[in-house]
């Protein structure tokens, strides 16, 4: 009977089928104990993040006090992101962040202080990088660099990640691995802007500022010029946080100006919004000198985060008395919120302003519409003032972008 075909064959199928088995369930506590093992990793993040734990902890430990001293914050809405919090004591602000690295998702936790201005930790428990410079992104001594940094500087809010750049709200970036860099620098952005409107949602507005779209020359400021006495150097910008689905309300939009397009010295009124953001030749609207305005109809009533305006900025220039102000008037008598003001002395009549003057850039000059809840400022009409350079140079306009729902 062992002899036989059929019991070889009954035998092989029964020692196939116990060895399936084994293996499955192996395979399943080996899926069970990883999945323990990377929520235990990102738990220990959280509480060490958060300044409850140290390094030499035991697990058991680890998971009592995230059970009795970490809660999450209480959401104003079902979209709110998940922020964790001390259960009795102001501990900070800490939330998972999630980054797209090189060769796969790097993931960590990232934490603020009680003052929302500063950063408390961040911590990296999982990430596909190489075990070369990509891989350092999860080095100790290069998480602590983050330790304190700020992350409001002259009313901006974010944190630059550079080797090239130098500021208090810089750190310096994994040499040889800049789209790591870039991937974290983006992520920790969002956590930043999350966590201090108190966990709304937020991601970054792309202004379109690839290489291809505008013209990247920054030149210096002659040393032969006088600054005006509110000037302020500005490198590289944080990326601008608003709610998603945000775009570009003026594209194509209706300008007008304080001077009829048959008196421009150069260039057309739908110039300032056709998208184009390049410094070149016949790239910019000339209005001549003195105060002058250009105004965006966007059509309708909107809510917008922001107005960013691009002047001439190939040449060194540094324009006075610019204004950005919004309004639901045409005439802009009533009902006027002004975003943005660097007129320091009222030259312009407009009301004095306590904002920087700056070198015109390729980046643009921002005008912050969002307001203290993000829910953004409520408006048609856009205008903006400049009053010509400070070396007498005309009002050149190249694009004004108005960013909303």
């Amino acid at each position: 009977m062992k002899n036989s075909a059929i019991y070889c064959l009954v035998f092989t199928l029964g020692l196939c089928a116990t060895c399936a088995t084994m293996l499955t369930f192996t395979s399943t506590q080996l899926a069970d104990l990883i999945k323990a093992n990377e929520e235990y990793a990102r738990t220990y993040a959280i509480v060490s993040a958060l300044g409850l734990c140290g390094e030499d902890a035991e697990r058991s430990e680890v998971i009592a006090v995230f059970r009795d001293e970490v809660k999450l914050q209480d959401k104003k809405t079902e979209d709110d992101a998940d922020v964790y919090v001390g259960t009795t004591k102001e501990l900070g602000y800490a939330m998972d962040v999630v980054a797209q690295g090189k060769y796969g998702p790097i993931r960590g936790v990232f934490a603020l202080e009680p003052d929302k201005l500063h950063i408390k930790a961040l911590r990296i428990y999982e990430q596909n990088e190489t075990g070369g410079l990509c891989g350092k992104v999860q080095d100790k001594d290069w998480l602590a660099k983050f330790v304190g940094i700020p992350v409001v500087v002259d009313g901006q809010e974010g944190i630059i990640i550079s080797s090239k750049e130098r500021g208090p709200n810089v750190v310096d970036s994994i040499t040889g691995a800049s789209k790591t860099s870039f991937a974290v620098a983006k992520c920790l952005n969002g956590a930043i802007a999350t966590l201090r409107s108190g966990g709304q949602k937020l991601e970054a507005v792309d202004f379109g500022l690839g290489p291809d779209a505008v013209t990247r020359a920054t030149p210096g400021y002659p040393k032969s010029l006088k600054k005006p006495d509110n000037y302020q150097e500005q490198t590289k910008r944080a990326p601008f946080m608003a709610p998603p689905g945000v775009t570009n309300l003026a594209l194509k939009k209706l300008v007008t100006c304080s001077i009829e397009e048959d008196d421009f010295i150069e260039g057309f009124a739908d110039q300032i919004t056709d998208g184009v953001k390049k410094s070149g030749n016949g790239d910019y609207v000339d209005l001549g000198p003195e105060l002058q305005w250009a105004q965006v109809d966007l059509g309708g009533n909107h809510a917008v985060y922001c107005v960013v305006v691009w002047h001439f900025y190939r040449n060194p220039i540094i324009y006075r008395d610019l204004v950005i102000q919004v309004s639901n008037d045409p005439e802009f008598k009533e009902g006027v919120t002004t975003l943005f003001n660097n007129d320091d002395d009222n030259s312009s009549g407009l009301g004095a302003g306590t904002d920087s003057a700056h070198l015109a850039a390729w980046w643009g000059e921002v005008g912050d519409a969002r307001g203290p809840s993000n829910a953004g400022t409520h408006c048609r009409y856009v205008r903006v003032y400049t009053n010509g350079g400070c070396a007498d140079e005309s009002n050149r306009f190249v694009e004004i972008a108005v960013y909303g729902k």
